[in-house]
C-alpha cells in the first residue's frame, strides 16, 4: 500500500460555513508533502479532520486503505501533532512521555531513550519541561508523535514561535526522520521559505480550496524566474509588449517597474524591442521568485 492518507470529497461546514469544500487528497509513502495556507485557509481543519479531531461534514478518509471503524488501528501507524501536547510542566522529559506511553499503551519502555535520542533530547534527562526552550518543547512533541513507532508524522506548524537555530533543528530532525527511518510526512506551515527547504511536494490551499498541487521540480520551474525591468515610459512599455507578444504575462509595479512572468528565454529580444521604440530601459534583470512571492500570486489569481 503506497498511498498513506487518502480522501475523497472531504467536506467540513461550521454554521452554514463550508470552511473544507470538496476534497481529494492522496499522501504517497516517503513524501514529505507541506500544506501551505494563509490563517483561514482551512489547513488546521481539515488536520483535524485527519486526526479525528473533528468530524467530517461529508466525504471519505482512508488511512493505509481503511475507513470507518478499521481505521483506528491504522491511525496508530500515524503520529500527529495537531497542538502543542499538554505537558506537565513538572515532569522531566522521561516523565511525561512515560505517563504517555501508559496512556497510549505502548509495551516497550526502552521506547522512550530512543524517541529522546532521535529528537536530542537524551541529555536533558533531569531538565524539567518547563524549563524547556520553545524549540525543545517542539523536539518533545515531536518525540510523543514518535512514541508508537509511526509510518507518517502529521504536524500542524512545528516551527511556530521558534527561532532562526530552533528552526534549522526541527528542520534537520524531519528530514533525518525522513531519509533515515522512511517516515512520510504531512507539514502545515506559515513560514514558506523554510519549507522550501524540507518538503518535496507543495499542496496550496485557500478558502478551503486546493488551488495547486506541485513537486518540488514544477514549483522550482513555475517559481523560478522573471524578468524585471524599469523604465521611463511604463504605459508604452506595456502597450509594446501586449502588441509583439498575446499571451504575455507582465505586472505594472511602483517605480516604473514592470515584471514579466513567461517569455524569460527571449529577454534579449524583450530588451531589443524596447530599445528600439525608444523605451529607456534603465534597468533589466533575470531574478528567481521564492515559495512566498508564487503563492502570494496564487492567492491573489484565486481571489480575483
Amino acid at each position: 500500500m503506497n498511498t498513506i492518507i487518502q480522501t475523497y470529497q472531504l467536506t467540513k461546514t461550521f454554521k452554514a460555513e463550508e470552511v473544507i469544500k470538496p476534497l481529494d487528497f492522496s499522501l504517497r509513502k516517503g513524501e514529505i508533502c507541506a500544506l501551505i495556507g494563509k490563517n483561514g485557509a482551512g489547513k488546521s481543519t481539515f488536520l483535524k479532520m485527519l486526526a479525528g479531531q473533528l468530524m467530517p461534514t461529508s466525504g471519505d478518509i482512508y488511512l493505509f486503505g481503511k475507513s470507518g471503524k478499521e481505521m483506528a488501528q491504522t491511525k496508530k501507524r500515524i503520529g500527529f501533532m495537531i497542538e502543542t501536547p499538554a505537558f506537565f510542566p513538572d515532569f522531566t522529559a522521561t516523565q511525561n512521555l512515560e505517563y504517555f506511553r501508559i496512556q497510549r499503551g505502548v509495551v516497550e519502555k526502552k521506547r522512550i531513550a530512543e524517541v529522546l535520542q532521535i529528537v536530542g533530547l537524551a541529555n536533558q534527562k533531569r531538565k524539567r519541561f518547563k524549563e524547556y526552550s520553545m524549540g525543545m518543547k517542539q523536539r518533545l512533541g515531536i518525540a510523543l508523535c514518535l512514541l508508537g513507532n509511526p509510518d507518517c508524522l502529521v504536524l500542524d506548524e512545528p516551527i511556530n514561535g521558534l527561532d532562526a537555530e530552533g528552526i534549522m533543528e526541527i528542520r534537520k530532525l524531519l528530514l533525518k526522520l525522513n531519509q533515515e527511518k522512511q517516515i512520510t510526512i504531512l507539514v502545515s506551515n506559515h513560514i514558506l521559505t523554510e519549507l522550501q527547504l524540507l518538503a518535496k511536494r507543495f499542496m496550496f490551499i485557500e478558502n478551503g480550496v486546493i488551488v495547486d498541487d506541485l513537486s518540488k521540480e514544477s514549483l522550482d520551474d513555475k517559481s523560478r524566474k522573471q524578468i524585471q525591468l524599469k523604465v521611463d515610459d511604463p504605459a508604452k512599455t506595456a502597450r509594446l509588449l501586449e502588441q509583439t507578444y498575446a499571451d504575455i504575462e507582465y505586472k505594472t509595479l511602483p517605480d516604473n517597474i514592470i515584471t514579466i512572468q513567461n517569455h524569460i528565454e527571449e529577454g534579449g529580444e524583450i530588451n531589443r524591442l524596447l530599445v528600439d521604440n525608444g523605451v529607456l530601459v534603465m534597468e533589466f534583470r533575470i531574478e528567481a521568485l521564492n515559495l512566498e512571492e508564487y503563492f502570494l500570486g496564487l492567492v491573489g489569481e484565486s481571489e480575483k
